[in-house]
């Protein structure tokens, strides 16, 4: 059996082909990259009754936050953004789901929370915190995901009240472990049990 062998003009055309394609690729994905709405501008002010500070303001202690997730020096970082609630009963739901449902509103932070979690519920007594979860929660993401989820999790809730004990459930059942490593998830939880960087 006889290996047919490309000429040389063959191979050139080939080549060229490749790149070309490939350049035009590049040309396309960037393009769509670099024409993706704003984050600060797409997301409207009034869903989950939450509006965050138009020049993303960062939080203190004892303010409402949002704690977006940022990549620094090699770290996670949680980083606390003020936020302003037009209703205090429903606060805590408001914030956790502006984690879920909002773009952060700077570039270089974002939510290690999947995209379909919803909050089942969220109530607030004597200073504990019970959330319940859907079970998309506990989905995708490696490690350095779960673990970011649960301090975004844990320090908006607590930003009124930092030194609040967390019960988290999914569906209703306690959340021990998260993630296939197994991350132990503490009931109840404080700030003390999970530092902001990781």
């Amino acid at each position: 059996m006889k290996i047919p062998t490309l000429s040389k003009n063959t191979w050139l055309g080939l080549v060229a082909a490749a790149v070309v394609g490939g350049s035009g690729a590049a040309i396309l994905v960037n393009s769509t990259l670099n024409n993706q709405p704003n984050p600060q501008s797409s997301a409207p002010s009034s869903i989950n009754q939450v509006s965050q500070s138009p020049t993303a303001t960062r939080a203190v202690d004892g303010q409402l936050a949002v704690y977006w997730i940022e990549s620094s020096k090699n770290k996670l970082v949680a980083v606390p953004i003020a936020v302003k609630a037009k209703s205090n009963d429903e606060a805590i739901a408001s914030v956790i789901k502006t984690l879920i449902s909002e773009n952060p509103p700077e570039s270089n932070l974002y939510s290690a929370i999947p995209a379909n979690t919803q909050v089942l519920s969220a109530v607030t007594k004597n200073k504990e915190i019970r959330i319940n979860f859907s079970k998309d929660f506990t989905k995708g993401g490696g490690s350095a995901s779960m673990q970011g989820r649960i301090i975004q999790v844990l320090y908006t809730a607590t930003s009124l009240e930092p030194d609040a004990k967390v019960y988290l459930s999914v569906e209703g059942k306690p959340l021990k472990y998260i993630g296939g490593e197994g991350l132990e998830v503490p009931q109840p939880m404080t700030r003390k049990d999970f530092a902001l960087e990781f």
